[in-house]
């Protein structure tokens, strides 16, 4: 009876413990990155929703296991987000059911689907599927892509690479849709900037985020003091490639901007050089492009030497070299003037990215000052720097390279500079007669030595994808570098610093499984065979010591 009671209890128990887990949602985190664990910065975010917000996610159908994995750990992430917030829900729909005005809809609004190889009865048929969340929330949409674009990588890596980057895309558009205001961003004119037209793909995607609008400097001239007061309304200032000088005044402007607290992303060229010209005559003149901006730089930390970097590790140029009837041959060769440059990858801006393609990038040098620093963008080791002024044409194109010539080692192309900045103005006179002009501030700001950074191509009139090279058919991470960047200056949550998680991938050793196959196959078949027959012999001699 006494036995009977024991079984009794420990079943009783059993079902105590499941009931009462059933009533708790909790889960613990045993992995060694914490990859189930949210940060305090998505904590903040969401608990900072106080209306009824709605995530509808794409991610349901027949698709194959790795996009169920990244189905299954976006619905667990919802589900850490909802047990912080009541007031967030989700929901999973297959666009695919709802029929082609739904998904022409979709389109519409910039989700784009992805084209995906998938085996069904012994046939390849091609999928489609819609890797992106909507957030809404009143009137309100925001799309989150939870697809990483990667250029280099096979589609299982680049999940990877969207499941680490997961949590901050969900964090950053809840915070967006979250946000009292809209942040806004003057894009620099007056100066000889880029025009729309050769921006107009990076700022149709900044746009989507932040409110912005054309800022002109040449109302410094007039009146100064409601310019500085203007831009101040602002929370970054983008200038994009100026080529004509600036002013005393025009740079004070930026300079107590920047003091009071504004963000700035320079964009410049030390190095004058036409690329265009280059391509229409095959040759052009490369010389000192003298904005006037070397002494305030100077002041903030940083340096771009008015010199050309020649890199091992260059984009190609495409040149016609011959011609079979009314078709040009077209041939690819290496060009030395157009960097590919590497994103640094343990900082938020640059994680996750590949190359970056630049065009007449000069050196940048950092001076020691209190400011922070820290490098964005680098050259590959093996770098030639060329003075100017100098010609440049295609006489070297399709010559192997002298490596005795390319020794000048790693060059900084982009610098982060933040904390305490000092104005370039201190203890200067000032040139526009204000009340109180700030000697230093809390701040930040990226320089980056090329203006073409930012510059796309056009075609037929109609603006490219920023960082698509029309003639090589090769794409670039330009565009998502330069938006990570503008999103590192605005963030003041943190949520940016959640592009640091990283997924530790462990990937199984084909070689030693394919040795040890029989091994294993034999382990797992015969070992639990053998534990149930041995338990029970061990039950059995229990029973015959206990009741003989």
């Amino acid at each position: 009876m006494k036995t009977h009671k024991k079984i009794l209890f420990v079943i009783a128990s059993i079902l105590i413990v499941n009931i009462v887990s059933n009533l708790f949602d909790y889960k613990i985190d045993m992995t060694e990155d914490k990859r189930f664990t949210l940060s305090d910065a998505s904590i903040q975010v969401v608990k900072k929703v106080e209306k009824p917000m709605q995530i509808i996610v794409f991610l349901k159908g027949d698709f194959p296991s790795y996009f169920k994995r990244l189905a299954n750990e976006t619905e667990s992430l919802l589900k850490d987000f909802r047990q912080q917030n009541k007031q967030i829900d989700f929901v999973f729909i297959n666009p695919l059911n709802k029929g082609n005005e739904y998904i022409n809809k979709l389109i519409d609004k910039g989700l784009q689907p992805a084209q995906i190889n998938l085996q069904k009865n012994g046939k390849m048929e091609q999928v489609m599927i819609f890797p992106w969340a909507i957030i809404k929330q009143n009137n309100k949409e925001i799309p989150v892509s939870l697809l990483t674009d990667s250029y280099s990588q096979n589609m299982e890596e680049q999940i990877e690479k969207s499941i680490e980057n997961l949590e901050y895309a969900l964090a950053n558009g809840i915070k967006l849709m979250n946000a009292r205001k809209n942040q806004k961003i003057a894009v620099i004119k007056g100066n000889g900037e880029l025009d729309d037209m050769h921006i107009a793909d990076f700022l149709i995607n900044a746009g989507k985020k932040y409110r912005l609008a054309p800022y002109t400097l040449d109302s410094v001239a007039t009146n100064p003091i409601k310019t500085l007061k203007d831009l101040q309304a602002y929370d970054l200032a983008i200038v994009a490639k100026p080529t004509e000088k600036f002013t005393e005044k025009e740079k004070f402007v930026l300079d107590q901007f920047l003091m009071n607290g504004g963000r700035l992303l320079l964009l410049i060229d030390a190095v004058k050089a036409h690329k265009d010209t280059l391509m229409y005559r095959g040759k052009t003149y490369a010389l000192n492009a003298e904005l006037n901006l070397t002494d305030m730089l100077f002041a903030y930390g940083v340096r771009i030497s008015p010199k050309l970097v020649k890199d091992i590790i260059a984009a190609p140029v495409v040149l016609k070299v011959g011609q079979v009837g009314k078709r040009p041959q077209l041939e690819q060769f290496p060009w030395f003037y157009s960097p590919l440059a590497q994103p640094v990858k343990n900082h938020p801006i640059g994680k996750n990215l590949e190359m970056v393609m630049l065009d007449f990038v000069s050196p940048i040098d950092t001076l020691k000052n209190p400011t922070h620093k820290t490098i964005l963008l680098n050259s590959s080791p093996k770098t030639r720097l060329v003075g100017v002024p100098t010609e440049i044409n295609f006489d070297e194109i399709g010559k192997k390279p002298d490596l005795n010539l390319y020794t000048a080692g790693k060059q900084i192309f982009g610098v982060l500079l933040e904390g305490k900045i000092k104005s370039a103005y201190n203890h200067r006179i000032k040139p526009i007669p204000v009340n109180k002009a700030l000697d230093e501030g809390q701040s930040a700001l990226i320089v980056i030595s090329d203006g073409d950074i930012v510059k796309n191509q056009t075609d037929k009139g109609q603006p490219l994808e920023l960082g698509y090279d029309k003639w090589s058919k090769m794409k670039y991470d330009n565009k998502q570098f330069l938006l990570n960047a503008i999103d590192y200056l605005m963030d003041k949550t943190g949520v940016i610093s959640l592009k640091n998680k990283e997924v530790k991938l462990r990937f199984l050793d084909q070689n030693k499984l394919m040795s040890e196959l029989r091994f294993w196959q034999l382990i797992n078949t015969l070992f639990p065979l053998i534990l149930i027959a041995l338990s029970g012999m061990a039950y059995s001699m229990y029973r015959k010591r206990k009741y003989t």
